[in-house]
């Protein structure tokens, strides 16, 4: 239950009131930056574009786009401080080359700087419109809102120098109409204040970022999708190949002996009792290799998740463990990815703390916190746990990394060992 009792509509008011500082900042730096920058690129651009003709031209050219580069690395600043506005790491190209020319004319070569300047050109009238507005609505309020106490005092003086609308319409009382009328628009100005500077600062940043910064940020965006499919596929290869050498090692060779047994067993039949003490031994391969394949099987989804979820899963496997572990997992139903990677990564987890930890006790823990999954997963003993020294934590952080989930290890030398781990429910 949400502990603010303030009916949504208010709370959204306030903090509209609180943003209006930093929005009318924002609004007042914005036109002189786009007049400056204007000023600048245009004049030095179209100086270049006259001399292309002769080959000073380009370098020309070449100058004002990094110039329209340097306005646009402060714009993207200015976003990021004034409303929080995340740039991108790279919005360039990065082009090393031995030749000079080539390194010369880069910002030609690279779309961003055509971009760069596509804002400062469309950018400087929309800066002054939006600047005209926000005048606007940080004057008529305060003139407005003074119109009373100005008629009152001229009034009390018995002077009249401020000359309104209700002297223009001749009203008996025009100084009465001149503050009824200042009080009513001001008060309108007032209130529509913070949504109008708000929905100012929006149009430009939206703009700006537009132009400036989702290109660069889709490309980051394409990076991050290509790595988490390569961290897929390689945790995916990896409990591959560790099935097959659990097979190959375990029931395979199993399976040979009982084999073996088996035949031995079939050329003794004229010997019944030699015969029944074979079949008794490959009776009990039977149940040591049906007991290896249930704990390999555990490596792959167990049907309980897609029935009873992830908490019941986890119980289920949890009561497996070698090392007592206690359970708190309390989770609404899940996607199926973010289930089936909760489920792996813990039940990897457990295996380590059974071959590894040397711990008398172990923990899970797991809930939904701001839209993600939270796993705890600690446990008393040895610590020094380490990706480096393999405990299938390399392969966990693939399996997290494919799902956009992150890894944290707290296992100091000693104990106790702490993973924490973040699936994004989304």
């Amino acid at each position: 239950m949400n502990g603010n009792h303030e009916p949504g509509p208010r709370r959204d008011w306030r903090h509209r009131v609180r943003s209006l500082g930093p929005d009318i900042a924002y609004l007042m730096v914005q036109f002189p930056l786009h007049l400056v920058a204007f000023v600048l690129v245009v004049t030095v651009a179209a100086l270049g574009l006259g001399t292309m003709v002769v080959w000073i031209g380009i370098p020309i050219l070449c100058f004002a786009l990094l110039i329209a580069r340097g306005f646009a690395q402060l714009q993207r600043s200015v976003n990021g401080m004034g409303i929080g506005v995340a740039a991108p790491s790279a919005p360039y190209a990065v082009e090393r080359s031995s030749s000079w020319w080539r390194e010369l004319t880069r910002p030609i070569r690279d779309a961003q700087s055509w971009f760069d300047l596509l804002w400062i050109v469309v950018g400087f009238p929309l800066s002054a419109l939006t600047w005209v507005v926000a005048i606007v609505w940080i004057v008529t309020p305060m003139s407005g809102l003074a119109t009373p106490v100005i008629e009152l005092i001229e009034f009390l003086a018995g002077s009249q120098v401020f000359n309104g609308l209700g002297k223009l319409f001749g009203f008996r009382y025009d100084w009465l109409f001149d503050s009824v009328f200042g009080l009513v628009v001001g008060s309108g100005f007032a209130w529509t204040a913070p949504s109008v500077l708000r929905g100012c600062v929006r149009l430009l940043c939206g703009f700006s970022d537009l132009v400036l910064s989702s290109r660069a940020r889709n490309q980051e965006s394409i990076e991050h999708l290509s790595e988490s499919r390569a961290a897929a596929r390689q945790a995916e290869a990896r409990s591959l190949r560790r099935l097959e050498r659990d097979l190959h090692d375990g029931p395979q060779q199993r399976l040979v002996r009982l084999q073996m047994d088996l035949a031995r067993a079939k050329r003794r039949l004229d010997d019944p009792e030699q015969g029944a003490a074979l079949i008794d031994a490959a009776i009990v391969q039977t149940q040591e290799t049906l007991a290896e394949l249930r704990q390999l099987s555990r490596g792959i989804a167990p049907p309980i998740l897609a029935d009873r979820g992830l908490e019941a899963a986890v119980v289920e496997s949890a009561a497996r463990s070698i090392v007592p572990v206690t359970v708190a997992v309390d989770v609404p139903e899940l996607p199926e990815h973010v289930a089936t990677t909760g489920y792996f990564v813990i039940s990897e987890a457990l295996a380590n703390i059974n071959k590894h930890s040397k711990a008398s006790s172990a923990l899970i823990e797991a809930r939904v916190l701001d839209g993600e999954l939270q796993i705890w997963v600690g446990d008393d003993g040895v610590g020094g746990a380490e990706p480096a020294k393999g405990f299938g934590l390399v392969g966990m952080a693939e399996r997290l990394h494919a799902v956009d989930g992150t890894l944290a290890i707290d296992s100091p030398e000693g104990g106790p060992t702490i993973l924490r781990m973040v699936i994004p429910c989304a």
